[in-house]
């Protein structure tokens, strides 16, 4: 069974079309949706999909990334977890199967996927921002120790399960998802809020990179690097 997870702050532009690809797919067997205390109709559009694959989880403040991911894990029902950004313009079934597949061979491995880049600036750091790309899918029982740790990791997250899956041993696969981009922070809020929310998302970022916990990161670059052909 296969949860597919979509966590929204204020993203009610893009939500509604990814929500669809999920809850048409014959291979997800439930999407969880969490609206992370949004302020715009993020919530309402989510409430006006009528699905029963569909599992509905609205928290009443923005309570960051982390906390929603959790959220979403806890109310998920799925051996295998997708993971998809709410902010993804381009959206296929494809996209999908292309995350999955990867499991069919290695059950605990995780899968990257490599989204498309439109900004100069992400073209030039792809293989950089490739660490923290939301698309991804992974079995469950990786994720279940380090609930609490996720909850107060904001932006973190991926670091978190980058690191982990590393310390663990276990194989990372990246697969390219053509045509798949995603709105960055500059193409949906004015100057001043972008800038607030990058600082935001980089402080988070940095916060998870030193904790002591976290003592693979040097490794993960490594296999990162190797598998890009950086």
């Amino acid at each position: 069974m296969v949860s597919a997870i979509v966590c929204a702050y204020n993203e009610e532009k893009t939500i509604g079309p990814i929500l669809e690809v999920l809850l048409s797919h014959p291979k997800i067997d439930e999407v969880i949706a969490v609206d992370d205390g949004s302020t715009d109709r993020t919530g309402k559009i989510i409430d006006s999909i009528k699905s029963d694959k569909l599992v509905k989880i609205h928290h009443p403040k923005n309570l960051g990334k982390g906390a929603a991911v959790a959220s979403a894990v806890k109310a998920s029902r799925g051996k295998f977890l997708l993971f998809a950004d709410a902010d993804l313009i381009n959206f296929h079934p494809l996209h999908v199967d292309l995350l999955l597949s990867p499991l069919l061979i290695e059950p605990n491995c995780m899968v990257i996927g490599l989204r498309e880049f439109k900004h100069a600036h992400e073209k030039t750091f792809s293989w950089l921002l490739r660490l923290f790309n939301g698309e991804r899918a992974l079995n469950k029982q990786q994720i279940l120790p380090i609930l609490k740790r996720l909850e107060t990791s904001g932006y973190g997250v991926e670091v978190i399960l980058n690191l982990r899956l590393v310390h663990q041993g276990r194989p990372i696969y990246y697969v390219p998802l053509p045509n798949l981009i995603h709105l960055i922070k500059q193409d949906k809020h004015p100057l001043y809020k972008y800038i607030s929310e990058y600082i935001k998302e980089n402080k988070d970022i940095i916060r998870q990179y030193l904790n002591p916990e976290n003592k693979a990161f040097e490794a993960f670059l490594k296999q990162l690097t190797t598998r890009l052909r950086i």
